[in-house]
């Protein structure tokens, strides 16, 4: 059985992210999205448009010196979401974030991201990892 074609459109984000390929970010959102980032972070928030998603995911990598690693366990996808299991270690400065993490997606009729929550198995040490 072939894999749900937002399983692809979700690889392809995080190779843009991981890449720096913000150009190519853009393309994969709607212009209405809005990205959740919850917890107590300095991150915390919700960000609306794609243009500013897509410039919380610059400032997001830059403060981490392009250093994220997902290594993704599994995705999960219909023409509506689409969910992923990952890993994630990241560092800044002398501080390291690791963690499994849960990443949906709800995604429109033409794959394009709508809205994007992330949960982590360590809130409170990704809260610590940013202050």
């Amino acid at each position: 059985m072939e894999p749900h074609p937002n399983v692809e459109r979700i690889k392809q984000e995080y190779r843009a992210f991981v890449e720096g390929d913000f150009s190519g970010l853009a393309k994969l959102f709607a212009e209405d999205a809005v990205w959740h980032v919850r917890g107590s972070t300095p991150l915390a928030g919700d960000y609306s448009g794609c243009e500013a998603i897509v410039d919380f995911l610059r400032r997001l990598a830059l403060a981490t010196h392009h250093s994220f690693m997902i290594e993704v366990h599994d995705i999960v996808a219909n023409d509506q979401h689409t969910v992923v299991l990952a890993h994630t270690t990241v560092k800044r400065d002398d501080r390291t974030y690791t963690a499994d993490e849960v990443h949906v997606f709800c995604t429109d009729e033409t794959g394009l991201i709508t809205e994007a929550w992330g949960l982590s198995s360590d809130p409170a040490g990704q809260g610590q990892f940013w202050f």
